[in-house]
């Protein structure tokens, strides 16, 4: 705060252009560090017990070539679920793997995007079509939308690039509105997006233990200011029928329109115009119309990516909800498997997923030319520098170590489980790096590799988070 306090006498003596400069070059890096940010640091999580009930049978025929992975898929669900999948014209193979996989069981699905196209049996509506022609005033980062748009309408090639992202944030609160004006029955409105992947059980799971019209707003939170905090969009989130009641007065029919004057992205378009992020924008919505502030059920809903997510003693019977980032062949592979695997009734948890990203430890304990992110360094008076071995031996007999990593001369450790990604030869010039992950521990924990064990049954009970208010 003294810093900031103290800029504008530093700057005062240089010229005029320099201040402006140094400003605007401060404001492009906080909001590019914003609209990067996975969910902020949670409060500590209050865990509770709950017996759920699974909504996912096993499928009745074993998978082929041509299997049916919404066969059994509980489609009874969504009579009162709303699910709107957020999408732009550049993420054509998101969308398409998107549509073959997550949510290619859902019937009443809405898509929005920036751009209105018909992909198979589903229609893409182009949200921002809707929003006033004031939007296109004085807002440089709309004029990529309003170029896409006079190049389709004269029959040119529409250049649909990276540069779409800049569009991103003008979808949040349209399409909110569109969700409740074309189903405002719905008890429940799920929002995610085309590189989030969502565990539909532990969804419906979640959704049967609380009230839909009470006023939720859930989600994994990512912060605004010290205190004001919204429900980041890259982990999904979920808004109730009884919070979309209070945000639309008067109630709307279906089909029909909100009046333009109840509608979010009229009554906030300026904040939005300014504000480097839509989620952001509809937390203070929100929050502003209704009063109610968001409840983070972090990390059930999971920004981070597959290789990022971490898996610790205190996250192990943690339900897990989402997954951000997905590449469409991740996804691809990881519907698959979630479909087919031997099927329990339990919920499925994040200790769950390491059958997934771990199955390889059945082939041994380590791997070459992999980082697993582990980042701790050992104490350099430690024998687990001298090589992988030594560090992995070193590993072993810690008791809060779960796995390590060896590169060059440094042994690293980490309390948690991830799976990290591929190193190629060079590795940055530092040579060979090996991974590794104290099985032992993991066994104790209830991740057993060895051929007796169920590698999908890894919790008795599941954890379940006590939703905070932020």
């Amino acid at each position: 705060m003294a810093f900031i306090t103290a800029l504008p006498l530093r700057l005062s003596r240089r010229p005029a252009r320099v201040l402006l400069g140094g400003l605007l070059f401060v404001f492009f890096i906080l909001t590019l560090t914003r609209r990067r940010t996975a969910p902020g640091p949670a409060p500590p999580s209050v865990h509770y017990k709950a017996n759920t009930k699974s909504f996912f049978p096993p499928l009745k025929h074993k998978a082929g070539v041509d299997a049916d992975f919404c066969e059994n898929f509980p489609t009874k669900q969504l009579d009162d679920i709303q699910v709107v999948l957020k999408t732009g014209a550049a993420d054509g193979p998101k969308l398409k793997a998107h549509l073959a996989t997550i949510t290619s069981c859902i019937p009443n699905l809405l898509i929005v995007s920036d751009h209105e196209q018909k992909i198979g049996q589903y229609n893409v509506i182009d949200v921002l079509a809707e929003l006033p022609l004031s939007y296109a005033q004085g807002n440089h980062d709309f004029k990529t939308y309003t170029n896409n748009k006079k190049a389709q309408a004269e029959g040119d090639t529409v250049n649909y690039s990276q540069a779409g992202w800049r569009l991103d944030r003008f979808k949040f609160l349209p399409m909110v509105d569109k969700a409740y004006a074309v189903n405002p029955k719905a008890k429940w409105y799920v929002f995610l997006e085309s590189d989030v992947y969502f565990f539909w059980d532990t969804l419906f799971r979640l959704l049967d233990q609380l009230d839909p019209t009470e006023s939720h707003y859930l989600g994994a939170p990512s912060p605004v200011s010290d205190d004001r905090w919204f429900a980041y969009g890259g982990a999904g989130f979920v808004i109730s029928q009884g919070l979309m009641k209070k945000l639309y007065v008067p109630k709307i029919e279906a089909g029909t329109n909100a009046p333009p004057e109840t509608k979010l992205a009229v009554k906030y378009e300026k904040m939005v115009k300014e504000d480097c992020c839509g989620d952001a924008v509809l937390a203070h919505a929100i929050q502003n119309t209704t009063g109610v502030k968001m409840e983070s059920l972090y990390p059930t809903f999971a920004g981070e990516e597959l290789k990022d997510i971490s898996i610790d003693r205190d996250m192990w019977c943690v339900p897990l909800l989402s997954l951000h980032r997905v590449a469409p062949e991740q996804m691809e592979s990881l519907w698959k498997w979630e479909r087919t695997r031997t099927y329990n009734q339990k919920p499925f948890v994040y200790s769950s997923l390491l059958a997934y990203t771990h199955s390889f430890l059945r082939e041994g304990a380590s791997k070459d030319w992999w980082d697993n992110l582990s980042v701790a360094p050992v104490p350099n008076d430690r024998p687990a520098h001298k090589n992988p071995g030594s560090c992995g031996s070193e590993c072993e007999k810690d008791r809060s170590c779960l796995q390590w990593s060896h590169s060059q001369t440094v042994c690293r450790w980490a309390n948690y489980i991830k799976l990290g990604n591929a190193v190629d030869s060079e590795n940055g010039g530092q040579g060979m790096m090996s991974s590794g992950w104290a099985l032992n521990k993991m066994a104790e924990l209830g991740f057993k590799v060895d051929e007796e064990s169920d590698i999908n049954d890894t919790c008795e009970e599941a954890t379940w988070v006590k939703a905070t208010i932020r």
